[in-house]
Order: structure tokens, then C-alpha cells, then sequence
């Protein structure tokens, strides 16, 4: 009987805590992260298979031999011919698409209808106007948003919020939320509602105003259109809001999450303001629903920058969880206390179960995960992303239109992680090769894409259909730069036997059509960070939205190795015993507060979450090593 053999038959859990301490960033844990990815590999063959293998020997495409040449050992030049990872049978799912539960049964009937929004095109500074809100037959082509509404065929009270920026036009005689009753005898309600257009120094002539409608709390849809204030009211060229909806559909018919936010731009010249509303469908519990201003200052995006500093450059558990709970109690202070007042009366509802809540953002750059509401209390942690089970979404005018779900299958799986020995620059990721070979032998089938940068674009556009895609990588958030997104490899041009980083960046990304609507999970530093692009949130999260992934988890700032490997093992022993992503995301969060003196604080609250915050994954081909 050869070695291999032997610990074949050993527990996978007993290989990663014996071999796991090894893991140093010299030769020899790399060595070691050898050792053990091949066992994690061999270690879920029988007999058979195990001896075609001999006494020693890389195992397959996830490992290729090593030979004399420097490029043998790395990665195939050409695109590799995909192992058939699907089921032909189950290609197309349909019992994706989730029952509507939102208040009613499985079976309830449902019919369409479109939000009716309309308001003059140009209104004099000061003058008052009338804006006009329901539901309509049809399509409204002024008009953007979430697109047709699904309501229940029956009498519902319709409660619609208007999101507006406070400083830029201001109520006449009424206040949120408007309520409007649907019935068999008028199915298509709508109101007048008198506004007044205000005038002041730095606010843009283009004011944006928008209505959410909800049926029992639950978000439906949402609507925006703009109105030019200035001049004397005259006919002015206004564009119509028509490139690019907000697509909410699945999120929409899916669980509802106990609370909603919105957050939108405001109408300040210099966009240094954000508009908050909020609803929650939670029987009881009355919440303000906006809208409700914050000023950000003029350098948002100098936020995530510093953030992403100071995480570098932290020497400690403590030092790490000190800044980042000054920090969270700066960003706490930005939320209006009427958001952060229905945010805590959300918990003190649920409790002692956390609640769900999604945060609708157009504002990329502020971490409100983080966001520190109330005084820290020792051994509790603070965060808002710890207090509740968080996703976020992009709030979005550009192609194509995000779709989330509140359920997502996951019984396939790539993984795509490198070698980056004699990379110039990278250094090698030992424990990132042992979570990438722990990913594809629990949870086969998986695919194994070499990291070449050209392999990787084909493969995700032109490979088979996969439902999570895990990176374990190196990353970088860099916009202004050329080295901006995941690092992937690819030939030198100069020295055709070595490999040199190429980078995945979120253009490349954007302009890609997923196959399906993998769950992307990017365990790379700092792929998490938004910017702006043409003015619209931009981003390697925002682009593999964009791009058709279901859902997101991926680290604002720079993670360690080993920790980042620890974080992606407990992350899916949790998500496939059927509990949400959010929560499970939560619930790491929750270990780190204030008087956290151990282990790596900063990775933990590192990963952002972009999906519906009620998204479970569903897998039913066996779990293996578990």
C-alpha cells in the first residue's frame, strides 16, 4: 500500500488541521500547499482510479507534472476542451425562478400593470406643479425604473413612496406614503400630488424624482423620471429616462426582506448628497419612509482609498479592529436617524433572529456595511453587516439590467486559482491553492480553468454551464492604473517560456454574457471596490452583475492568504446546509468586536455581498469530506 493510499483513507478534515499550520509563505508552504491540494484531490478517489496515479505523480488537469521546461508545469497555452460539468438534463432549471411569497400563497394569481409617473418637463424656480403617480396599462417610454409591476389579481392596497431630493423640490399638503387602492372596478389607480420646485446655489437644473411601490411593505417596482428646474418654465429638449432599467424582477417575487433601503443620488451640482427611503413589510412596525438627506462630502471615492491604506498597512487584530470601528462610527453618523431608527426598530422586531435587509445603492464608494449605529458594547459586534443579514444591490441606469434571485442552484462548480511562481511582482498563494483544490474535490463536479488570461474569458463565455464560480486569486483595485482586477497569467511577450500577471478588469468583464446565472465568489484582494464610470457605479462586482451572475461575494480590501482560504471553507460547509448567504456572512462578521485581540479581523469583515439578502443556494449533488 503507497502513502497516498494510506491517507486516502484519513479524514479531510484531519489533512487540512495537520498540514494547515505549515502553510508559510516560503518554499517550503509551498511544498506543503502541494502536498496537501493533492491529497484533497486524491482523496476522493476509490481504488481504482487511485491506482492509475502509482506512488507519486500530479493529479490531473488541476495539477499538471512538472517537467525541465518553465512552462510545462504551469498552465496549457490553448483553451482546454471543457469537461462536460452539467447535466444535459437539467441545463435549463425551471424551478429556478422562485414562487412568488410575497404575503400569499405558492398559488396566487398575479397580473401586470406599469407604474405611472408624470410630470411637467420644465418647471420654473419656485412655481409649484403636479406630479402624477399610480399604474397604467401600458409602457410609459419617459419613464425608467424597474419596468412592469406584478401585483396580486386581487383588491390590494398599493403604498407608494416618493424619493425625492428634499433640497431640490419639497411637498405640497402631503407626505409619505401615498396610498392608493386597486380594485376589479379600478384596477389602474392614480393621484395628483403638488410639488413645489425649489431654487439655491450648487443644485443641478436636472432633478431626479422617483416613487417605489409596495404592497404590504414589499417592494414592487420602482420609477424615476427627470424634471429641468430653471428659466421660465418654457419648453426645453429633455431626454427621455429610457437607456438601461433597474431589472428587480426576481428580487421582487422572491422572499421579501424585512427591510428595504434606497439610496439615490441627490440633486446637488457636485453630487455630495445621497437620498434615503425606506419600507419594511413587517406586520406592526411603522417605519418613516423618507425621503431623507445625508451629505457624503467631495471625495467619496478617497473613502475607499484610505480604507484600503490603513487595512494594509494594520499590525494587529487590534490595531485592524480599532480602525475599523472608528470608521464604522464615521460612516454610522452619515445614515439620517430616521434610516438608522428603522433599522434598529427592524432588529428589535426580529429579535433575537437577525433581520434581512437589502440596500438598493446608486453610491458605490461607502463601505455602510461597517456603518456603527449606537455606542459599541463589549463582546457584541457593532457593524451593521454583523447586526443584520445584508445585500446589497446596484441601484443602475447602464446595461443590461442586473436580475437577482432569492434562490440560486449550485451543483456545479469552477474554480480558477494560479501558480504565481516566478510571476515578477505576485508572489505565490499557497493557501489559495489548497481552497481551490478543497472547493473542487467537495463539491463535484467542478471545472478547473487555467488562470491564462484568454482561457479564462472563453471559458466564461464559451464554457458549459456552471452555477458558482469561485476565484481564488490575487486582485487589485486600481482603476486609474492598467493593474486593475483579478490577476490572471499569460505569456511574455519577450520570453515566451515565462508567464507574466494579466489582468481581468471589470470592462472585460461588463462586455461578457455569463451562461446562466453563476454565483460568483471573488476571493481576491480588493476586487469588492466600486467607482464610477460616465457617472453610474462601476466596479469587477458591479460587472460580473452585469454580466449575468446572480450574486456576488467579494473583499473591499486586502485579505490574507491563509485566513481568506478559512473564511471560503466555512462559508460553503454553511451556504449548503441551507442557510442564506447573508446570513452566513452575518454570522461571520458577528465573531469580530471591539475587544478582538486574535486571528485575522480585517478578512472577516472584508467580503461584501451583492444579491438578495434571503439568497440560499441549492445543491443537491452530494457534499463531499464534509
Amino acid at each position: 500500500m503507497n502513502v497516498f493510499t494510506m491517507v486516502r483513507r484519513a479524514p479531510q478534515g484531519v489533512l487540512c488541521a495537520e498540514l494547515a499550520p505549515l502553510l508559510t509563505g516560503g518554499r517550503a508552504g509551498a511544498v506543503v500547499a502541494d502536498l496537501l491540494a493533492e491529497l484533497l484531490v486524491y482523496a476522493q478517489l476509490d481504488d481504482r482510479q487511485a491506482g492509475r496515479f502509482g506512488s507519486a505523480g500530479r493529479l490531473g488537469r488541476a495539477f499538471p507534472p512538472r517537467s525541465a521546461g518553465p512552462l510545462d508545469w504551469h498552465y496549457p497555452l490553448n483553451n482546454p476542451k471543457p469537461s462536460p460539468v452539467t447535466d444535459p438534463a437539467t441545463e435549463e432549471d425551471p424551478a429556478e425562478k422562485p414562487p412568488s411569497r410575497l404575503g400569499d400563497g405558492p398559488d396566487v394569481q398575479e397580473r401586470t400593470a406599469w407604474p405611472l409617473l408624470s410630470a411637467p418637463a420644465t418647471v420654473a424656480e419656485g412655481a409649484e406643479f403636479d406630479v402624477e403617480v399610480g399604474l397604467r396599462v401600458d409602457r410609459d417610454p419617459e419613464v425608467g425604473g424597474t419596468g412592469a409591476l406584478r401585483l396580486p389579481d386581487r383588491d390590494v392596497v398599493l403604498e407608494l413612496v416618493l424619493v425625492y431630493d428634499p433640497a431640490g423640490v419639497e411637498p405640497v399638503g402631503w407626505s409619505n406614503p401615498v396610498a392608493l387602492a386597486a380594485t376589479g372596478t379600478n384596477p389602474h389607480p392614480r393621484t395628483l400630488l403638488r410639488m413645489r420646485a425649489l431654487g439655491g446655489p450648487g443644485l443641478q437644473d436636472r432633478r431626479e424624482i422617483g416613487v417605489s411601490f409596495h404592497v404590504g411593505g414589499t417592494l414592487r417596482g420602482y420609477a424615476s423620471r427627470t424634471v429641468v428646474i430653471g428659466g421660465d418654465g418654457g419648453a426645453v429638449l429633455v431626454e427621455p429616462v429610457t437607456s438601461g432599467r433597474v431589472d428587480l424582477g426576481h428580487l421582487l417575487s422572491g422572499d421579501s426582506p424585512d427591510l428595504v433601503v434606497v439610496v439615490e443620488r441627490g440633486a446637488d451640482v457636485r453630487g455630495q448628497t445621497l437620498v434615503w427611503t425606506a419600507r419594511s413589510p413587517l406586520p406592526g412596525l411603522r417605519v418613516d419612509a423618507g425621503p431623507y438627506r445625508c451629505g457624503i462630502g467631495d471625495d467619496p471615492a478617497g473613502l475607499a482609498r484610505r480604507t484600503r491604506l490603513r487595512m494594509s498597512a494594520a499590525v494587529d487584530a487590534r490595531d485592524a479592529v480599532t480602525t475599523l470601528v472608528g470608521l464604522g462610527r464615521d460612516i454610522g453618523d452619515k445614515v439620517p436617524v430616521p434610516i438608522a431608527d428603522a433599522v434598529r426598530a427592524v432588529i428589535a422586531h426580529r429579535a433575537p433572529r437577525p433581520p434581512s435587509v437589502l440596500l438598493v445603492s446608486a453610491e458605490p464608494h461607502v463601505p455602510w456595511e461597517l456603518a456603527v449605529l449606537d455606542a459599541p458594547e463589549p463582546g457584541h459586534s457593532p457593524f451593521l453587516g454583523a447586526r443584520t443579514a445584508l445585500g446589497r444591490w446596484v441601484l443602475d441606469t447602464r446595461r443590461p439590467p442586473p436580475r437577482p434571485a432569492a434562490r440560486a442552484r449550485a451543483d456545479t462548480h469552477a474554480v480558477i486559482s494560479a501558480r504565481y511562481e516566478g510571476v515578477p511582482g505576485w508572489s505565490r498563494l499557497p493557501s489559495a491553492e489548497v481552497e481551490a483544490a478543497r472547493v473542487a474535490a467537495s463539491y463535484p463536479p467542478c471545472e478547473h480553468v487555467p488562470p491564462l488570461h484568454t482561457v479564462v474569458l472563453n471559458f466564461l463565455e464559451q464554457g458549459p454551464r456552471v452555477d458558482v464560480l469561485h476565484f481564488a486569486l490575487h486582485g487589485q483595485c486600481d482603476p486609474d492604473n492598467a493593474q486593475d482586477g483579478l490577476v490572471l497569467l499569460a505569456q511574455s511577450p519577450l520570453a515566451p517560456d515565462r508567464m507574466v500577471p494579466r489582468f481581468l478588469n471589470p470592462e472585460q468583464v461588463s462586455g461578457l454574457s455569463l451562461r446562466g446565472s453563476p454565483f460568483v465568489f471573488l476571493n481576491a484582494c480588493q476586487v469588492g471596490s466600486g467607482g464610477e464610470l460616465l457617472g453610474d457605479y462601476s466596479g469587477l462586482a458591479r460587472a460580473f452583475l452585469a454580466a449575468g451572475a446572480c450574486a456576488v461575494v467579494a473583499p473591499l480590501w486586502n485579505i490574507d492568504d491563509i485566513a481568506a482560504g478559512e473564511v471560503a471553507h466555512t462559508f460553503y460547509t454553511a451556504v449548503y446546509t441551507g442557510k442564506a448567504v447573508a446570513e452566513v456572512l452575518r454570522a461571520l462578521r458577528s465573531a469580530v468586536h471591539p475587544r478582538t485581540r486574535d486571528g485575522a479581523p480585517a478578512t472577516t469583515l472584508a467580503y461584501q455581498f451583492f444579491g438578495h439578502p434571503n439568497l440560499v443556494l441549492r445543491r443537491t449533488k452530494p457534499i463531499i469530506g464534509l
